[in-house]
């Protein structure tokens, strides 16, 4: 169909206008009423006067006002559910609030025993007095607050609890009372803990202190058992180096009529001298020190007078009794006087097999207290024991170093087992004790022993 082509003719006749509704518009020309085409199609529900569209208007409106109380209703519904989620959320933030206080108000009653506890174990026992104090006033404030009732929560929608701010405001109460319980609970541990460490470091210190003491009391001890030896020790060596000192006296004058050159005696003479100034030396006898030097000036002055005397005796030594060689000597020990103690080789030996069997059956040592006595000692032994004491000078048999004296205090007495031993296995080795010095036998000397050489019947 051609694009220009006119539309085809309404089927029917005509329609003739309406004067109403062919009436041209208001204030139009009727020129332009005129130009209206006549074959137009009418525009159906316009009316001139608007009177057919009242109802519609009316509807209209009702169904816009509805919709907006609906929209309104579910818009005021949804605020309330919301706010009544709201409440309900704040009321479970108070309860909570309220519970974790009172869990804190709780254990107060636990930690303030605790705190008591420490403040009665602490009394007077600890570094720093100031941290009882503090604790002391902890526990008075929780003990007021533990009687503090918790604030009260409202059901959901009774007064009080029905309102944002209502809420709001019981929330800041309980958090506020919550907070204090636990910063009381809090600071009451921490105080507790503080008189704990103080007092701690109290026992620590007075661990430290006696412990201290205890050794300042072992090291006195030490000490005082040092001094007391160190005295035992200065006493012995005096009467030693006394004995010395007086005994030289004797050898200076033999070993000059005998002889000897000028210059042993004098060496001799010197050190005897040097004895003499350390007797007359005076030790501190509170200051172990002091003895202790004291004790060793004296030791060195009695060993260098016996060195001395054993030199000045060899230039003397002719192989008679009280004038041996040294060299034909052994040692057998030390003296009480602290002299070396010799006897001839042979009987040495054969002392020190019985001392090996004496041993075995006491348990202690087969000491010789005396052995060879050389001429100068028979002297001074004459001079304090007298002529029906001893022999005389050169006629001794301790001259020959063939004799011994036992200690008296270890046993040798008639009667006591070790004398009664000795003097029945003595002669298996060659040690015999003279009828002379037996019970009965004039000058009974249990402790006297000489040697006869090897027994016939062996050993």
């Amino acid at each position: 169909m051609p694009l220009n082509a006119d539309p085809p003719a309404p089927a029917g006749p005509p329609l003739e206008p309406d004067a109403d509704t062919q009436s041209p518009p208001a204030g139009t020309a009727e020129s332009t009423y005129d130009a209206w085409p006549l074959n137009a199609a009418p525009r159906v529900g316009i009316q001139s006067d608007g009177g057919s569209m009242r109802p519609l208007v009316v509807f209209l409106v009702a169904a816009a006002v509805a919709l907006v109380g609906s929209i309104v209703f579910a818009l005021v519904h949804v605020g309330n559910q919301r706010e009544q989620e709201q409440l309900a959320d704040a009321r479970a933030d108070v309860v909570q609030a309220v519970d974790e206080g009172r869990t804190a108000q709780e254990s107060l009653a636990e930690q303030i025993a605790a705190a008591e506890q420490a403040l009665a174990a602490s009394e007077g026992k600890v570094v720093d007095a100031a941290v009882r104090t503090d604790l002391a006033e902890h526990v008075a404030s929780a003990k007021k607050l533990g009687a503090i009732q918790p604030p009260s929560v409202p059901e959901a929608g009774t007064p009080g609890l029905d309102a944002t701010d209502d809420v709001d405001a019981l929330e800041a109460r309980a958090t506020e009372w919550a907070i204090t319980m636990r910063t009381t609970s809090t600071a009451l541990v921490a105080a507790t803990e503080d008189v704990r460490a103080s007092h701690q470091q109290w026992q620590q210190k007075r661990k430290d202190a006696q412990a201290e003491a205890a050794t300042a009391a072992a090291q006195a001890q030490k000490a005082a058992a040092q001094l007391k030896t160190a005295k035992a020790r200065l006493t012995s060596v005096t009467a030693q180096l006394k004995i010395s000192v007086r005994d030289s006296e004797y050898t200076l004058s033999w070993t000059a009529d005998a002889g000897a050159p000028a210059a042993v005696r004098k060496a001799l003479d010197t050190h005897r001298a040097e004895g003499q100034a350390a007797l007359a030396a005076a030790a501190k006898m509170n200051d172990l020190r002091s003895v202790e030097a004291i004790g060793q000036r004296r030791e060195a002055a009695r060993a260098a007078i016996e060195t001395a005397a054993w030199e000045a005796r060899a230039t003397v030594a002719d192989g008679s009794n009280g004038r041996l060689e040294l060299d034909a000597l052994c040692k057998v020990g030390v003296g009480p006087e602290g002299q070396d103690q010799y006897l001839r080789c042979d009987a040495a030996e054969a002392w020190k097999k019985l001392g090996v069997q004496f041993e075995a059956k006491f348990g202690k040592p087969l000491r010789v207290e005396y052995g060879y006595r050389p001429y100068d000692w028979q002297l001074q032994a004459l001079d304090e024991f007298g002529s029906g004491q001893v022999a005389a000078p050169g006629t001794s048999n301790h001259g020959w170093a063939l004799a011994v004296d036992v200690p008296v205090d270890e046993g040798f007495r008639f009667g006591r087992p070790e004398f009664e031993w000795l003097a029945a296995n003595g002669p298996k080795a060659g040690w015999h004790h003279p009828e002379w010095a037996r019970a009965g036998g004039g000058r009974e000397e249990p402790w006297h022993f000489e040697y006869e050489g090897s027994p016939s019947d062996g050993e």
